[in-house]
């Protein structure tokens, strides 16, 4: 039985999404239930019937029956209200349960949008909506938008996320389709989306953690959050050299001039120092500001005389040019949070509060190795059918740069036995398995037969391009990753694929790589019911715009559409053709610390 939710602000259609789905869904051969998440108190019963009269005695449960239909009743009293889990547990077997409500829970979601609301889309904030339903063009949301009056697009966007996928229907007399399309709907793809949401369901953290001097900490996982014991700044101070005052004192004047204290305050300096009245004072960057003074003006724009009187501008703003204590973090604050990659900016914030050290996980480690009895190490001699291992020294060079302990154990033959044994001894200290090939369905093909003799599939082949033999899935302790062979392919879905999970287990949160619109140069013609990944580049008008281009022929071999490229344009299922001059996701390499942003 799958889950899928739809949600949305009020009148904004959800109900009528919901019935007309149901609909579209059982008269495809669907067995549909559903639930209606009401937040006032609704009683399906009236006051003076039977069943009501039962329930008014003290009846925890009251079942009424018809020759049409039977409700049960449950009252809860001063027992806890149900969750959604334990409420589907009622429901005898089913294929899908539509939910209309519970906006939190954790299954997947469309949110109903019909005019803007104030509050924004719950598409930026809430978890597991995976696309939106909308009449309105072009909204700015960061997943796929359908199109609410296409019912069809709508409900086979469901069936392929939940990969319950859309069951072929024939008319009277039709002849089936005997094409050989690899991604038709015979061949049981799953969506990439269902294969995330199986990662994320299966990643957990489980590495461990050391402590270190925050010089060693630069692009670890911090394991803890840290905190600061001083407000920073630790006192309020100066933050250009020049001249403190108290500006109502300067307003109260007739040429906007004071006396000069024959004293400066400057950083370092131990004295707290107090303006005498009617006069202003020499001040220097990082010194504690002068107490009665409110305001600082820089030096070059005052005039001095020989009296010792300091002429200021007339248009000064007061409170100006001071830092006040606290103004950046508070003493206890929380200043780098569990979970987040440490960036030099977090050291520098580190050193600030006085951190000497911060509790980091350990690297992610990472198994990998190639299979293929057709290739070969570089140095050795090709004979006429061979090739050198491409992808292993690849990923070994993404995975590292993704901040990986990796273990290359070389290249495998197409021989059961000998990858099983590889995995099933990696899978003993490694928390992820890596590997590049064998993971199709060909007769030398044995990742996946071996995968699902000694461990667990959880997805394996996907409805994506490229990178369709996907697997993944679990050994042990171990999660397991197979790649495709092809270079593109092996690149991209450890980018798509590996990457998120990698930040999973590693002690991070679960987060897909962030995409970014951008107008796309080209048109695209593109097979509804698969997600694609384009490599594009970026290229900047004679206007200042920036539009994406294709980066070279896109064979899934082709390596030099990887490196004459910026990024990817993700295309997601529901999505057909796209004309030239269409907003599109973005995915530049450099998020990933590939090549320059």
């Amino acid at each position: 039985m799958q889950v899928f939710g739809i949600v949305g602000w009020k009148n904004n259609g959800k109900t009528t999404l919901v019935e007309r789905l149901i609909k579209q869904l059982t008269q495809q051969g669907y067995k549909v239930s559903s639930v209606k998440h009401a937040h006032h108190n609704v009683d399906i019963d009236e006051p003076g019937r039977d069943s009501y009269r039962h329930r008014e005695a003290g009846a925890t449960q009251t079942l009424l029956a018809t020759e049409k239909r039977w409700a049960l009743m449950h009252e809860y009293g001063h027992q806890h209200t149900s969750n959604l889990d334990q409420l589907l547990a009622l429901f005898e077997p089913c294929d899908l349960v539509i939910v209309e409500g519970y906006k939190a829970a954790k299954h997947p979601k469309i949110e109903a949008i019909l005019a803007p609301n104030p509050s924004g889309y719950l598409a930026d904030t809430m978890p597991n909506i995976v696309a939106v339903a909308s009449n309105q063009k072009h909204l700015n949301v960061s997943v796929p938008a359908l199109d609410i009056n296409n019912i069809e697009q709508v409900s086979d966007f469901i069936l392929q996320h939940t990969g319950l996928v859309a069951k072929p229907t024939l008319k009277p007399n039709a002849t089936p389709n005997t094409s050989n399309d690899c991604y038709s709907v015979d061949q049981k793809l799953l969506t990439a989306s269902v294969v995330w949401q199986s990662m994320q369901d299966a990643a957990t953290c489980t590495v461990g953690t050391e402590t270190l001097a925050i010089g060693q900490c630069l692009n670890r996982r911090l394991a803890m959050d840290v905190s600061t014991q001083y407000d920073s700044p630790r006192f309020n101070n100066v933050a250009v050299d020049g001249y403190a005052y108290n500006f109502d004192e300067l307003m109260a004047t007739n040429n906007f001039s004071l006396k000069l204290m024959d004293i400066e305050a400057n950083a370092g300096g131990s004295a707290k120092i107090s303006l005498a009245k009617g006069h202003c004072i020499r001040v220097l960057t990082g010194a504690r500001m002068p107490t009665g003074a409110d305001t600082v003006v820089m030096q070059e724009d005052v005039t001095i005389t020989s009296s010792g009187t300091v002429t200021f501008p007339p248009d000064c703003k007061a409170h100006s040019n001071w830092r006040s204590q606290g103004e950046d973090v508070k003493a206890g604050q929380v200043i780098i949070t569990k979970g987040q990659q440490i960036r030099p900016q977090d050291i520098g914030l580190a050193a600030a509060t006085g951190n000497t050290s911060l509790k980091v996980y350990h690297p992610v480690k990472v198994a990998l190795f190639s299979t293929g009895n057709e290739i070969y190490e570089l140095g050795e001699a090709l004979p006429e059918d061979g090739i050198y291992d491409v992808n292993r020294h690849l990923l070994k060079a993404l995975l590292e740069s993704l901040h990986c302990d990796v273990t290359d154990l070389g290249i495998l033959q197409d021989d059961y036995n000998t990858v099983k044994d590889a995995i099933s001894a990696a899978s003993q200290n490694h928390q992820l398995i890596i590997t590049s090939g064998g993971a199709s369905t060909g007769s030398h093909d044995h990742v996946a037969a071996v995968l699902n003799d000694i461990g667990q599939i959880h997805g394996w082949r996907l409805a994506i391009k490229p990178g369709r033999p996907l697997a993944f899935g679990q050994v042990g302790k171990a999660l397991f990753l197979g790649l495709p062979g092809n270079p593109v392919a092996s690149n991209v879905c450890t980018l798509m694929f590996g990457q998120p999970l990698i930040r999973a287990i590693g002690g991070g949160t679960w987060q897909r790589p962030k995409a970014y619109a951008q107008t796309l140069g080209f048109d695209v013609k593109k097979k509804i019911g698969r997600r694609e990944w384009l490599r594009v580049y970026q290229q900047v008008q004679d206007n200042g715009t920036i539009v994406l281009l294709r980066s070279a022929s896109h064979g899934s071999g082709i390596l030099t559409s990887m490196t004459r490229a910026d990024g990817l344009v993700e295309v997601d299922e529901a999505t057909g053709n796209l004309p030239k001059g269409t907003l599109v996701n973005f995915i530049p390499f450099a998020s990933f610390g590939m090549g320059d942003a």
